[in-house]
């Protein structure tokens, strides 16, 4: 490469991890984010979004849905698209009003604000995946 010329970028290649349903697993979802938007360049407002958000849909995989969550991660053409797996078919319910005095049931809604886009997509052995992408 001559010295005139800029480095071509490379990019980060997507990354997932799996978590056990248990209450930590939010944190280590949080945590797992805060890492990989870290080494992608991700600024740091959007890093914290994407881990609030990812956290909402880790709480809700394992409290909802009783099982375990899958967490996957790419950044790709502008954007940071993350999805939540479970193993539950149950599709999730977004309640566009809350009772003011509920403990719970904000976390899609939460994720309908503050994502650029959202989405619930079927797996291919019974579960479902939610997914949402901000733009970076």
């Amino acid at each position: 490469m001559r010295r005139d010329q800029p480095a071509v970028a490379t990019p980060l290649a997507p990354a997932s991890v799996e978590l056990p349903a248990d209450a930590r697993s939010a944190g280590r979802a949080r945590a797992f984010i805060g890492e990989f938007c870290a080494s992608a360049g991700v600024p740091g407002d959007i890093r914290r979004t994407a881990s609030l958000l990812v956290s909402e849909l880790v709480t809700n995989a394992i409290v909802h849905a009783r099982t375990t969550a899958t967490v996957n991660v790419r950044r790709a053409a502008g954007a940071l698209r993350i999805a939540v797996s479970d193993d539950s078919a149950a599709p999730p319910t977004l309640d566009l009003h809350p009772e003011l005095a509920a403990e719970g049931g904000r976390g899609l809604l939460i994720v309908s604000m503050l994502a650029t886009r959202w989405g619930v997509e079927r797996g291919s052995a019974g579960g479902k995946a939610v997914w949402f992408e901000l733009d970076t």
